[in-house]
């Protein structure tokens, strides 16, 4: 009985933990993610702060997935300002400068995957996640 209790209440625990992830052959598939910009400043203080988000969640950020991307910064008239690359093993990504001038960002990841830091597990998505942000 209480190994019936035990199994029942460690694959409820492995569902929620692994909600929008499914395996496929011997990886793990994710297309719920997206970057999520959680803080952003560009104009003023050249900052943002960047976060792996869930969208079957509610785009809740998941602390403990990173990937590397590559940001690039425009103005009102899709004129590049600057481009640059996080590493994401820092949600905060610092500019060299403000820019006033800047209209909308946009942020790709480097590889179709991000990085579970706990485990080291590579969750796949069909393509490169991306956003643009109107600033």
């Amino acid at each position: 009985m209480m190994k019936n209790i035990f199994a029942l209440l460690l694959l409820c625990t492995t569902s929620v933990l692994t909600f929008g992830q499914t395996q496929v052959g011997e990886k793990w598939v994710d297309n719920n993610l997206t970057f999520q910009i959680t803080y952003e400043d560009i104009k003023g203080q050249g900052r943002m702060d960047i976060c792996i988000a869930d969208t079957s969640r509610g785009d809740a950020c998941i602390e403990n997935l990173q990937s590397g991307f590559e940001v690039k910064v425009y103005d009102t008239e899709s004129n590049l300002l600057w481009e640059g690359i996080g590493s994401g093993r820092s949600s905060m990504l610092k500019l060299p400068k403000a820019m006033p001038e800047a209209s909308y960002v946009t942020i790709k990841a480097f590889k179709p995957y991000v990085v579970n830091k706990r485990t080291s597990t590579l969750i796949h998505q069909d393509e490169n996640i991306q956003i643009k942000h109107k600033l």
